[in-house]
C-alpha cells in the first residue's frame, strides 16, 4: 500500500520559501499535501490535467525531503545526534504544554538508550 503524503500548514510554509514555482502550483500543491484535497479535484480546481498537478506535488514534496535532511544534519553539527525516526523541529506552544513536552521526550529518549 502506498504511503499517502502529508505535511502540516507549517512545514508547507516553511518548504515554500524555498521554492521558485508559482503562486497557483504552491496553492495547488498545498491542497493536496495539506488539506487532503484529490489530486483530481485540484485538477478541476486550476484546470489541470492530475498529471500536471502530481508533477507539482512531487517537485515540492523532493524540496521538503531535503528540508527534513537538513534539518537533521543541522542537528548533528550542533551536536544533538538524531536517532532514527526522531526529527527536529520548532514548537510554539504554552510554557506548560513546552515542558510536558520536554518530559515525554526525555522518557522517550532514555527508553531508546535502554534498548540500545
Amino acid at each position: 500500500m502506498r504511503i499517502k503524503r502529508r505535511m502540516d500548514a507549517v512545514e508547507f510554509d516553511a518548504v515554500r520559501l524555498l521554492l521558485n514555482i508559482s503562486n497557483d502550483r504552491a496553492n495547488a500543491a498545498r491542497s493536496v499535501l495539506v488539506d487532503d484535497k484529490t489530486y483530481q479535484a485540484v485538477a478541476e480546481q486550476f484546470g489541470w490535467s492530475r498529471q500536471a498537478v502530481g508533477v507539482t506535488v512531487n517537485v515540492v514534496w523532493r524540496t521538503f525531503l531535503k528540508f527534513r535532511e537538513a534539518q537533521s544534519a543541522a542537528a548533528v553539527n550542533a551536536g544533538v545526534p538524531l536517532p532514527p525516526g526522531w526529527e527536529l523541529v520548532e514548537l510554539a506552544a504554552p510554557s506548560s504544554m513546552i515542558d510536558k513536552f520536554r518530559k515525554e521526550v526525555a522518557k522517550a529518549y532514555k527508553e531508546l538508550q535502554k534498548a540500545k
